[in-house]
Parts: C-alpha cells; sequence; structure tokens
C-alpha cells in the first residue's frame, strides 16, 4: 500500500472518542449480566422464596411484585428467558469487544441481535399490557423493561452504515 492508499484508508477512532459506543458497552454488560445470572431463575424454576440470604432472588422478588407474572413462571416465560440467557446472553459477550475494539463484522450479527431483541420484547410488552395490564404495576414494568428495546434500537442505529466504525482519515 503506498502512501495515498494509506492515507485514504479508514481508521478506527479509539473508544474514548467514541461516547455511544461506551454507552452501549455499558448497557451490554448490564444485560449480560441480567441474561447470564439473572435470567437463570426463571429459566430453572427456582423457588424465590426459599433463598432469602440470596440478594438475586431478593431482586426477583422485588420484580415480581410490580409484575407478578413472574411469580406464575409460566412456561412460555421460561423459553423466553432461556433464548436470553443462553443466546443474548453469550451475544453479549461477543459484542462488549467488538464493540470496543470496532470489530466492523459485529455489524451483521448485531442487526440480527436487534431484530430478535425488539421482536421478543414487544411480545413481552404486549402480553403485560394486554393480559397483566390489572395486576401488574406498568409504570415500573416499563421503566425497568425499556432499556432491553431502546439499546438494541440504538446499536441498530449505529450499525445502519456498511463498516460502523470507519472514518475517513
Amino acid at each position: 500500500m503506498d502512501s495515498a492508499e494509506a492515507a485514504e484508508a479508514p481508521r478506527i477512532p479509539p473508544l474514548l472518542q467514541r461516547p455511544l459506543d461506551i454507552l452501549l458497552i455499558v448497557c451490554f454488560v448490564t444485560f449480560a449480566f441480567t441474561s447470564l445470572v439473572m435470567e437463570m431463575y426463571v429459566v430453572f424454576d427456582l423457588d424465590l422464596h426459599a433463598r432469602p440470604n440470596d440478594p438475586f432472588a431478593k431482586a426477583w422478588l422485588l420484580y415480581a411484585s410490580w409484575d407478578p407474572l413472574f411469580f406464575d413462571n409460566p412456561m412460555w416465560l421460561r423459553i423466553m428467558c432461556g433464548i436470553d440467557a443462553f443466546v443474548f446472553g453469550p451475544f453479549y459477550l461477543l459484542l462488549i469487544p467488538a464493540l470496543a475494539r470496532g470489530w466492523n463484522a459485529i455489524r451483521v450479527p448485531a442487526l440480527l441481535y436487534v431484530s430478535a431483541i425488539v421482536y421478543s420484547t414487544a411480545v413481552y410488552f404486549g402480553y403485560e399490557f394486554i393480559v397483566e395490564a390489572g395486576r401488574a404495576n406498568l409504570t415500573m414494568v416499563v421503566l425497568v423493561n425499556i432499556p432491553y428495546t431502546l439499546m438494541p434500537l440504538v446499536l441498530g442505529w449505529r450499525m445502519r452504515k456498511a463498516r460502523p466504525f470507519d472514518v475517513a482519515a
């Protein structure tokens, strides 16, 4: 590559110059934790009341006080949480360094993830608003869960270019 080609080659700015990527990383670290740790309580139908010294069980009990669906723990919810735990959780572990290092190759998997997660959160919110509206605290349900829809949409916007991390030299 001669000097003219090198001058025109795209470059990836350092992470500290990409504040949106930093925000996404912070969110997806949180999502990885909730997927890989918290969702397991739902997937394996753990008795939250039988774990009085478990801070994560206490957190689930608090959330379930707003969203009693999690006390019922129907099989469809366990399956959705299982997909979150075993598919999205590991994906977050790939997405985090991809965002940090500016891996353009993450674009297509990220867009597939955005589609899948927006679909699943739409199903969840739909069920909450149609079926659970009389017993759930919908304000809290939305406040806790809306980042799981909004941040993937932000990621989708971030991945809109064919090479999302490149800038002209």
